[in-house]
């Protein structure tokens, strides 16, 4: 006989106190039986309850602790096997974007027998490295929790997570504390269950145990759901930012609470150096049948048993539920992200510093804010520290000193986590900008300047201000703030190459004065096309002359599209529209031409106050992953009117010029974060004067990587 999926534990929220007068009259009797009153018509609002270890609460602990210890001694359950799927995902977070490194998919057949024997046999693997990786994932990540986890919880072998006390496991109630919060309604084939959430935590903060919520149901004290992080001291390993377990159960057969889903999400990073830079695992099982055989045709040795078949049996397996990539990677659980799980937890314990990590750190905004060579600063040497007293609040400051000017530059932030969003407070002196948007790497353009002369940006110096408020997680992305600046054009400090004679390209000069302005930008994960991810971004400034010596607003929307990623052939595509008025300075003008922009013309040759680009690329794998064949084309155009006509002319660009397009090939070499392309920039619109299209030939690495380089 074969069951499939017949519930989990989601449902809709019944007031607390309702859950907590339903639970004392449940212990009261002495029995979990007892039929369950309505709830009142005007309940009072979810989250409300009677406080920690009341009666209630530590009676359905009790109830979840003795139902636990003899769970798997119901003489009714003899034996089952289950088909279990999912992925273990190795991720890279930069600033917030999830990026894969390597994606595995596994097919698990699961075997139990009572009273305690189980083999799990990995029957199916296929994986795919996106990015060059050694990791090699500790066993437990790729096998099915069969018990909630053992009384004394061990992750990663002990290397991640050792010996710290289940909060169901035998004499957890002198350990820790719980609280009665919230109760579901479950619907099942023939009636519905009642499953109350229990908070739990240490009963001291600086303890190495679990903090989160149990899910038991009422009747048989089953924990249904547990969702559960742990506090800094349980972590083994230094490098461990937080790790989320949560373990879904189904009701089978009408009678057995067996797993059901489970996901693992482990977060680290060096914990000397904040840097913007973290490695994820994520892992996540999904039971898709169970057999329940009275006779079946299998027995099991004593202890617990893990296989796996030879590699090349793995490959065969072709029975898979879901693609390699079967998740939005930068999402989380259907209940939201596994994130969520440590602020609701750092809520409970009535502290602010859950996460691992020290407190001090050494801190560089990017490889480039500790050397570079820029033809406005010479070289340019700097460090920082950043300071976290908890995990809602950063500090940040950061130094250095162009040798090339001969002036410090400086800057200092403020971060305070507030809920879902981040206040924002940042100063800095003398901070080199761009006029621009980024062309390169900031790696590479050291490097192209000490080769050629040329660093690819049109800097200018910024020192004031601002106030923020922001939101960056999730698919719906927003910030809005205030600042004040005052703008001053920057110098050329190295005249010739610097391994040649050459003179270097001059630095245009900007307009000078203080800018008082506002800002906000919104980013939405549309996801509305199949196999793609679609993005919109908008954003927009603007600038009170009354306040300021500028007076302008400037918009921008830009939609971007990618392929999934996975096989040999991929694709990406964005258009973006920039429009502005008033009173345009020089260094807000939209600037077309040359790499970043329009390969195969002068660098930022032409621009104005309007503004149209789309760029497109193709590429396949022909020698993976060391090689992928790249087609890549551009066209653009930027109008000149009156809101940026002066400005263009004391920048030194022209306007209009019509519409220029540019193609070519390339090679994404080893993983495709290399990239070498040749392109020829096409006439266009044949307007008299216009620029003709050269050949180019340029290198350059993925975009994903440029905040980091």
């Amino acid at each position: 006989m074969t069951a499939r999926r017949t519930s989990s534990a989601d449902g809709r929220g019944v007031s607390a106190a309702a859950a907590t007068a339903v639970a004392v009259l449940c212990f009261a009797s002495g029995t979990g039986a007892q039929e369950i009153p309505a709830a009142p018509a005007a309940a009072p609002q979810a989250g409300v309850s009677d406080g920690w270890n009341s009666a209630a609460a530590l009676g359905l602990i009790e109830r979840a602790i003795e139902a636990r210890r003899y769970a798997w001694a119901d003489s009714s359950l003899e034996r089952f096997r289950a088909d279990v799927q999912g992925h273990v995902y190795y991720l890279g977070d930069i600033l917030g974007e999830r990026h894969v490194i390597r994606a595995d998919q596994l097919a698990v057949d699961v075997r139990w027998q009572r009273p305690d024997r189980s083999m799990q046999t990995i029957v199916g693997r296929r994986h795919e490295l996106r990015l060059p990786t050694t990791i090699d994932y500790h066993l437990d990540h790729l096998f099915l929790v069969l018990d909630n986890l053992p009384d004394r919880i061990r992750i990663g072998g002990g290397d991640e997570i050792r010996d710290v006390l289940h909060p169901a496991g035998a004499g957890a109630r002198e350990f820790y504390e719980y609280r009665l919060a919230d109760s579901l309604e479950i619907r099942l084939r023939d009636r519905t269950a009642r499953v109350f959430e229990l908070e739990v935590r240490p009963r001291e903060e600086t303890d190495a145990g679990a903090a989160g919520s149990l899910f038991v149901e009422r009747e048989t004290g089953a924990i249904v759901r547990m969702r559960i992080t742990f506090t800094p001291t349980a972590y083994q390993d230094p490098q461990i930012v937080r790790l989320v377990v949560d373990l879904r159960s189904a009701l089978q057969e009408g009678r057995y609470w067996l797993p059901d889903e489970q996901a693992i999400e482990i977060v680290r990073s060096l914990p000397w150096l904040d840097f913007p830079l973290e490695t994820l695992v994520r892992t996540r099982l999904r039971v898709l049948d169970y057999e329940f055989d009275e006779e079946a045709p299998f027995g099991l040795g004593p202890g617990a048993l893990i296989y796996s078949l030879r590699d090349e049996e793995l490959a065969r397996f072709d029975a898979w539920e879901d693609p390699l990539y079967g998740e939005s990677l930068e999402e989380g659980s259907t209940d939201g992200d596994l994130g969520e799980a440590v602020a609701d937890a750092r809520d409970l314990l009535l502290r602010q510093t859950l996460l691992g990590g020290r407190a001090w750190q050494l801190a560089f905004p990017n490889a480039s804010g500790a050397i570079r060579a820029r033809r406005s600063e010479g070289l340019f040497v700097g460090a920082g520290v950043a300071y976290r007293p908890n995990d809602r609040t950063r500090v940040s400051f950061a130094g250095g000193h162009a040798l090339g000017e001969a002036r410090p530059q400086a800057s200092l932030g403020l971060r305070r986590g507030l809920g879902e969003v981040d206040v924002e407070v940042d100063g800095w002196l003398r901070a080199h900008r761009d006029a621009g948007p980024p062309a390169a790497a900031g790696v590479l353009r050291t490097l192209a300047l000490l080769a050629r002369g040329e660093d690819y940006e049109d800097p200018y110096l910024a020192t004031g201000g601002r106030i923020g408020i922001a939101r960056r997680g999730g698919s719906v992305r927003w910030r809005a703030g205030a600042s004040f600046e005052r703008h001053r054009s920057a110098g050329l400090v190295v005249g010739t190459e610097p391994f040649g004679d050459g003179p270097v390209r001059r630095v245009r000069p900007v307009d000078e004065g203080e800018l008082a302005g506002l800002d906000a930008g919104l980013a939405v994960e549309l996801r509305s096309g199949p196999g793609a991810r679609w993005t919109l971004e908008l954003a927009g400034e603007a600038a009170a002359s009354g306040v300021g010596d500028f007076g302008y607003t400037r918009a921008t929307a830009a939609l971007r599209a990618r392929g999934s990623p996975g096989g040999a052939w991929n694709w990406a595509s964005e258009i973006e529209f920039g429009i502005a008025g008033g009173a345009l300075p020089a260094q807000r003008l939209f600037l077309l031409g040359g790499r970043g922009t329009l390969p195969g013309y002068e660098f930022r040759g032409w621009g104005g106050d309007r503004m149209a680009l789309w760029r497109a690329e193709v590429s396949r794998a022909v020698a993976s992953p060391w090689v992928r064949l790249r087609a890549i084309g551009a066209v653009g155009r930027a109008g000149l009117g009156r809101p940026g006509e002066n400005a263009a002319r004391r920048f030194g660009v022209s306007g209009g010029e019509g519409l220029r397009a540019s193609t070519g090939l390339g090679l994404g070499l080893f993983y495709d974060i290399l990239r070498l392309d040749l392109m020829r920039g096409l006439r266009g619109d044949p307007s008299p004067g216009g620029s003709e299209g050269n050949w180019v030939l340029l290198l350059s690495v993925d975009p994903r990587f440029f905040r980091i380089l």
